[in-house]
């Protein structure tokens, strides 16, 4: 098992894998291999929290992994072998990298000439070389292993565990949070497998009733409804209103559009299987979507994705241009900026049709019935009642006429995002030496100062204040009242 982070969501899953395996009657070996890595591998600054005298999470992972029965093993000597590995496996790590940057750096477009990033560029290369090797070394040492597991499999040294795994002929299993509390994705495929994951809907579901696979769904749809504890972190901030003008087209009997941007850049560089649209960017493919259905008599609206906020300055400035731009040449569209308090979900109720890039409201919006429109690849298209438009060619074919909708396969996909999961039995809380419901105020500075893996304190300061300042000021008045 190869440990990567000492995030204590991450902790927990890690303590409950090996758990299982040893009760299994299995031997397990946990590979720390944190010492190799680029980016910071807590989400606690620990310099922060050692001038406070706080233990970090994880200080005593070694202790607590042979007491179940493990083997520890902490990698701490560099990898000193400089070569490159191979055009396959090198094209793997390219990819990975840039994944990893945009991630990083939140910009779609990350600035390798300048030095800082091109050094985060660099380190991540040799840890996922590294990471090869040294997961090389382990299966010829110990011939008998039979499991890999790797958390998630999209950054650079995860990714190459993937390989390394596969290689060496380990079943790999990808880890990942799950998507309630206590739970954890524990699966033979990546959880951003496209076609591994709707490839499995079926027999992760095969026990269920199609009553049970709806009951699941819309419990999922409810808890990510406007409320203090939603599943959805955005709408907590929203009220119950939408702009009135959409109200009005609503009380009209108007036929009415909604387009809804997306914010995971990060997709676009996970291979080609994510790849597959014609589009330059979401603002064409929307511009081309608009004006059909415009010339069809819709209204429309477009909604600007919340996490716009938390984007890089130069990357939010592109965005709110492209945006911008869409509306000029669309005068009659209606802009919901990413910090307007608007409902999204009061507003798919208004909607007689949905157009998306890639994101999960497309899968909400086609559970209620509602036509989605799909101009990018998406992690449920092939399940869902949707309609994928990836270029000018398809979209003349798909048209705009809507349909009537059979929501099963989305609620189907919802169900699986939730079955799939297992119960872990230890909380992210047992591994802070906190209170996790009431932190100190040194231990929220020092979750500021390592944010999302950012690779310094400069970057992740910078990522919370470019939040505040690419919102206005009633969004982040609602924002602190929240916290």
């Amino acid at each position: 098992m190869l440990i990567t982070t000492y995030d204590p969501s991450w902790l927990s899953i890690f303590d409950q894998v090996t758990r299982d395996e040893l009760a299994a009657g299995h031997r397990v070996i946990a590979l720390d291999a944190t010492a190799l890595l680029t980016a910071p591998v807590d989400s606690y600054d620990r310099a922060v929290l050692r001038g406070l005298r706080i233990e970090h999470p994880g200080h005593d992972l070694p202790e607590r992994m042979r007491e179940l029965g493990a083997e520890y093993r902490h990698i701490d000597v560099a990898d000193t072998d400089t070569s490159l590995l191979g055009d396959d496996l090198e094209s793997e790590l390219d990819i990975a990298v840039q994944s990893a940057l945009i991630t990083f750096y939140r910009t779609d477009r990350p600035d390798l000439s300048r030095r800082r990033i091109a050094r985060v560029a660099d380190g991540l290369r040799r840890e996922g070389r590294a990471i090869y090797r040294l997961i090389g070394r382990l299966h010829a040492e110990e011939p008998d292993l039979a499991i890999g597991y790797v958390a998630n499999g999209r950054f650079p040294n995860q990714k190459l565990a993937t390989l390394a795994y596969r290689n060496a002929g380990l079943i790999t299993k990808h880890l990942e949070k799950g998507e309630g509390p206590k739970r954890a994705y524990v699966q033979d495929y990546a959880p951003q497998d496209r076609l591994g994951s709707q490839g499995s809907v079926d027999s992760v579901l095969a026990r269920l009733a199609d009553a049970e696979v709806e009951q699941i769904a819309d419990s999922w749809l409810a808890k990510r409804a406007p409320a203090h504890d939603s599943r959805n972190e955005f709408s907590a901030l929203w009220s119950d209103q939408i702009p009135s003008r959409i109200g009005v087209w609503r009380t009209e009997g108007e036929k009415i559009v909604g387009f809804f941007t997306s914010s995971q850049d990060e997709f676009q560089f996970l291979g080609p299987e994510w790849h597959l649209h014609d589009w330059a960017d979401q603002f064409q493919a929307f511009d081309a979507m608009l004006t059909r259905f415009e010339a069809d008599g819709y209204r429309a609206f477009l909604r600007v994705h919340p996490n716009l906020a938390t984007k890089e300055h130069g990357c939010f400035s592109r965005e709110r241009e492209g945006i911008r731009r869409l509306a000029e040449l669309h005068p009659e569209l209606v802009v919901i900026w990413h910090d307007d308090d608007a409902n999204t979900y009061e507003l798919l109720g208004a909607c007689d049709a949905v157009v998306v890039w890639d994101s999960t409201v497309g899968l909400e919006a086609s559970a209620r019935g509602i036509p989605v429109w799909a101009t990018a690849t998406t992690r449920y298209g092939l399940i869902a009642d949707v309609r994928e438009v990836l270029s000018a060619d398809s979209l003349a074919v798909a048209g705009t006429a809507p349909w009537p909708v059979d929501p099963r396969g989305s609620k189907r996909f919802i169900a699986y995002l939730v079955e799939r999961d297992e119960d872990i039995t230890t909380a992210p809380a047992d591994w802070m030496s906190w209170n996790a419901g009431s932190p100190p105020l040194g231990v929220r500075l020092a979750a500021v100062t390592v944010s999302g893996a950012i690779p310094s304190r400069v970057e992740a300061v910078r990522s919370l204040v470019d939040v505040y300042r690419h919102r206005g000021r009633q969004a982040n008045l609602r924002a602190i009242r929240r916290r």
